[in-house]
């Protein structure tokens, strides 16, 4: 009797504790959706970030998968001991789980900011320097102000807005019809914002110091420092970009299309910096004055260089979706290889 009146007392409380669960995951619910997620969000979130299907999931909890699909749609609730082991199994506590905490509110660091601080005083610094001097020259000047303002302040500007409101439309990229983890672009955004000042402030000093150099030395100097910024600018951008692409896309189709159009992407600033490359090492070989007719007359071999180079971009990311929606799979085609034997040949006969 008294065993059987201590099984009743326990079907009573796990009854009661499930009843709660219902109630507060209800309530949770009913909350306003930027502050808690629903449940069916949260499994879908958790299973996506484990890259597993509705099916695998249901197999590993003994379940169907139409009522994997249920959840995740906040038609039905998974009774608590189902809860139990999905928690167990995506390795996460159960109020965690269940409960969806908040996460902490991410916001742009100051550091990004005084760096541009930094980088203005560096001009200012320098135009008082090089006036005093004799050593203000325009063409140094018109550089440092391009990339403390037009590239630094700017960049650091936009990306400050998107972090704080979220809205991250203006990006080169950004698809609304894609699913993104906001928080984690958010990240991503802040470390690109980071190293976009420390190099252009680094930059700045030493175009500054340059202008202090003889005339041979600074040219060469100005050539190789504006290539290399160039190179670690977009080479970082593409960078982050592409080792972030798990953690900010949540759906695996996105995860697929996004890295396979990264080949493109890739190809298409490879060969800028190939062409850029080119030009300065002609312009330095041959002695061309930037301000020069010969100079101006390069413009139109960087116009046929973009023409080919910007066509095949838009045409793989074009043949990217429309190879994976019909094959599943993408590999370069002949467009892609014409594009880059045409790309070759204008480098080559332009340093010519």
């Amino acid at each position: 009797m008294n065993q059987r009146k201590d099984i009743n007392s326990n079907s009573g409380k796990n009854i009661s504790q499930q009843n709660e669960t219902y109630a507060a995951l209800e309530y949770d619910r009913n909350q306003q959706p930027e502050v808690h997620q629903s449940l069916g969000k949260r499994i879908r979130q958790f299973r996506e970030q484990h890259r597993i299907t509705q099916s695998e999931l249901a197999e590993q909890l003994s379940v169907t998968r139409q009522a994997v699909s249920n959840w995740e749609r906040d038609k039905t609730l998974p009774d608590v001991y189902t809860l139990q082991r999905m928690a167990a199994y995506f390795d996460a506590t159960l109020d965690a789980f269940v409960e969806g905490t908040k996460e902490p509110e991410i916001t742009m660091p100051k550091i990004p900011g005084r760096l541009a601080a930094a980088t203005g005083i560096a001009i200012f610094c320098y135009f008082l320097a090089g006036g005093l001097t004799g050593h203000l020259y325009v063409e140094t000047a018109a550089v440092m102000i391009i990339i403390g303002i037009f590239c630094q302040l700017f960049l650091h500007l936009y990306f400050s807005s998107a972090v704080k409101t979220g809205n991250f439309s203006a990006l080169a990229g950004y698809d609304s019809k894609v699913e993104y983890n906001k928080n984690e672009v958010k990240k991503v955004l802040i470390q690109m914002d980071c190293h976009i000042s420390c190099i252009s402030f680094g930059t700045v000093l030493l175009y500054a110091a340059g202008a202090f150099l003889e005339s041979g030395q600074s040219d060469l100097f100005y050539g190789a420092l504006t290539f290399a910024y160039c190179c670690d600018l977009i080479t970082a951008l593409l960078l982050y970009n592409y080792r972030s692409l798990d953690r900010t896309l949540i759906r695996e189709e996105d995860r697929k299309e996004a890295k396979a159009g990264f080949l493109s992407a890739a190809w298409f600033a490879a060969w800028i910096l190939i062409f850029v490359g080119a030009i300065f090492v002609k312009f330095t070989l041959c002695e061309i004055d930037n301000n020069s007719p010969q100079a101006i007359g390069y413009l139109g071999w960087i116009f046929c260089f973009l023409l080919v180079a910007v066509a095949e971009l838009f045409y793989e990311q074009y043949r990217v979706k429309r190879k994976l929606a019909e094959t599943g799979t993408y590999r370069p085609g002949a467009a892609f290889w014409i594009s880059t034997a045409a790309a070759a040949a204008i480098t080559i006969l332009m340093f010519v």
